[in-house]
């Protein structure tokens, strides 16, 4: 054998194995290829799930603050409709002193206020032109409050007083009246 014939089959075995690294390089290259594009699929779907999540996080805590919005506005809608009723009842009341029943209401207060008040003798502060539906009532009556009417009743150093004049029993019963009126406008 020959030098010649030695070089050709170390040639010969070296493009053998050159050949047979390529293709496993080759087939690992694939392999390579195919991995890093179903780790591209898997991060592009990963992404997508995130975006649609995040998309839909955002959706719905839009949604939340809509509704939270529209309930605020309810709110101030119906605080205003039943201020409007408040302002309509008090308006009412500064009309009741004109009807015929005011005088037996005022009788009947400032006999109350006076059995709460223990004293011999009663101070009754009236508004002008109520002293007439008091007559025949055992008390030092002056007129001299303003106002929409009613009394002011008070032991006559002014130590203990009872009021009910018709704005304190408006002020009085005013949640009372708001809850009513809630609960007659809005069940």
């Amino acid at each position: 054998m020959g030098i010649g014939h030695l070089t050709a089959n170390i040639l010969a075995e070296a493009r053998k194995e050159a050949k047979a690294i390529t293709g496993e390089a080759e087939a690992e290259k694939k392999q390579v290829v195919k991995e890093a594009r179903q780790k591209a699929k898997e991060r592009l779907a990963a992404a997508e799930k995130n975006a649609e999540e995040f998309v839909e996080s955002q959706r719905r805590e839009r949604i939340a603050w809509a509704k939270l919005e529209a309930k605020k506005m309810e709110g101030e809608a119906r605080e205003s409709v039943i201020s409007d009723a408040m302002d309509g009842l008090y308006k009412k009341l500064s009309e009741f002193r004109k009807g015929n029943r005011y005088p037996g209401f005022l009788k009947e207060r400032v006999h109350e206020a006076m059995g709460e008040i223990q004293v011999d003798n009663h101070l009754v502060r009236i508004c002008k032109g109520d002293k007439g539906h008091l007559k025949g009532m055992k008390a030092d009556i002056q007129e001299d409050l303003s106002g929409m009417g009613g009394a002011i009743v008070s032991s006559p150093n002014g130590n203990v007083r009872v009021d009910c004049t018709l704005s304190s029993l408006f002020e009085e019963k005013r949640e009372f009246l708001r809850k009513k009126l809630y609960e007659s406008l809005f069940g």
